[in-house]
């Protein structure tokens, strides 16, 4: 094996990027790019599982005793995706603010959401509706309906939800280097599941509320449901698949076998005790007796965001104090690690690179990516879990950033975001287009 081959595998085994070397056309970049192909997979599965979950629920389903449930329209799915919509964007938002510092591409951000939209669901329903069957018995019993959603669903849908991330990990495990990172994943895959599922559930509620003679306000009774599920009770899937996302988290960090083990599963266990606890709730009780349990539900989201918060400032530490290595030794500048540690100065630069053109922008953020990455990389170094490969991988980061700093906007003092018009000085002014005298500045001749 040649030298560079030997580091290559070296980089490999890091979850380090190759060796540079030159530049490769964009098809043969495409082609061995793992996000192309793990698109190009995963985008006609989703396409497949949102089309078998409308053939499943689009038509009347007809019982054996006789009793038909009907189908749900086009009307009821538009109607349903429009106000499922809204808290979808919401959260969506959300998670993609919080995955600041080492944000993951856009591709891999809608693929997370398709996930929990279209392939978490479509499994979901299937073996839901399995365990629901299996669990059925022949006398009339008001909680045989519950027992599905309390002791299977919680198992069944946070496991569909995390399959996502672990393969995302075991594909791009490189990329995945921060605690926040995962937790965004986690919360996108969660609001794509719980975004279909108010759909499915919103379309329910509007099929029956519009055949039903003995409702006066079929509207008012969907919109009671509505703010239910997409406000009230909105935070519970993403908060499940955050327990997760932080026991996987704790596992990839540590440099203990078990503990690589056993924080993953037990984040799953919290998740999905916690889902149990939350259907048994909302199933058992009548919506008058929910406001208590609203409340401690409500201080836990408190508890969670206070905890991303403090995870923010943290990562923003972690960043400041590996660059200053880096600093030590003449490489950075003292306001590199003020700028490029500060959530909100990063964000001024984005928003200032946008204003300046795609060109300053593009540069802006890449600059940005591989500073963060350098961050990383060296806390990586210091804990063991990067080998060697990482010192020539840092050289390579130190020299295109040295590349791109005349090109990105790389500090914030006396920057604005919006750039200021430069005012021309009389002698810059056109000369008038009108004929004029000879000797005040006309364009053409005076006559003789």
């Amino acid at each position: 094996m040649s030298t560079v081959q030997i580091e290559n595998r070296d980089r490999w085994l890091s979850g380090l990027p190759p060796k540079a070397g030159p530049q490769r056309p964009w098809h043969q970049r495409m082609w061995r790019s793992p996000k192309f192909w793990l698109a190009l997979v995963l985008i006609p599965f989703y396409a497949y599982c949102l089309w078998d979950q409308y053939q499943l629920l689009h038509p009347d389903t007809t019982f054996p005793d006789g009793t038909v449930a009907l189908g749900l329209n086009h009307d009821s799915l538009r109607f349903g995706a429009f106000w499922a919509m809204w808290t979808a964007i919401a959260y969506f938002l959300l998670f993609l603010w919080l995955d600041r510092f080492r944000p993951q591409r856009p591709l891999i951000w809608l693929l997370a959401f398709g996930w929990g939209a279209c392939a978490s669901t479509w499994m979901s329903i299937y073996v839901n509706t399995w365990a629901g069957q299996m669990m059925a018995t022949t006398d009339a019993n008001a909680d045989m309906g519950t027992r599905a959603a309390i002791f299977i669903a919680p198992f069944v849908e946070e496991a569909t939800k995390a399959t996502v991330l672990f393969l995302l990990v075991v594909l791009f495990r490189r990329r995945l280097v921060s605690r926040l990172s995962l937790v965004s994943l986690a919360g996108l895959s969660a609001i794509g599941f719980a975004f279909v599922e108010n759909i499915i559930y919103y379309a329910r509620s509007v099929v029956y509320a519009t055949n039903t003679v003995g409702i006066e306000d079929p509207f008012g009774e969907v919109m009671e449901l509505v703010m239910l599920r997409g406000v009230y009770t909105s935070f519970g899937h993403p908060l499940f698949g955050i327990m997760t996302a932080f026991g996987l988290a704790v596992g990839l960090s540590a440099r203990s076998k078990i503990v690589r083990v056993t924080a993953p599963l037990a984040g799953f266990v919290v998740a999905a005790g916690g889902h149990m606890l939350f259907n048994g709730v909302v199933s058992t009780n009548p919506t008058e007796a929910l406001r208590t349990q609203w409340y401690m539900a409500l201080g836990l989201v408190a508890v969670i965001t206070l905890f991303l918060v403090l995870g923010v400032v943290a990562q923003a530490q972690l960043v400041r104090r590996r660059l200053g290595d880096y600093r030590r030794v003449g490489w950075l500048t003292d306001r590199d690690l003020v700028v490029f540690s500060g959530p909100f100065k990063r964000m001024k630069l984005h928003l200032a690179g946008i204003f300046r053109g795609p060109k300053k922008w593009l540069a802006t953020a890449r600059f940005m990516r591989l500073i963060t990455e350098l961050a990383y990389l060296r806390e990586g170094r210091t804990r063991g879990l990067v080998a060697e490969a990482g010192d020539s991988r840092a050289h390579e980061i130190i020299h295109e950033l040295e590349e791109l700093r005349p090109r990105a906007l790389t500090d914030t003092a006396g920057l604005k975001i919006l750039p200021e018009r430069k005012r021309r000085s009389r002698t810059d002014l056109p000369p008038p287009q009108a004929p004029g005298p000879s000797g005040i500045g006309g364009n053409w001749p005076a006559p003789r």
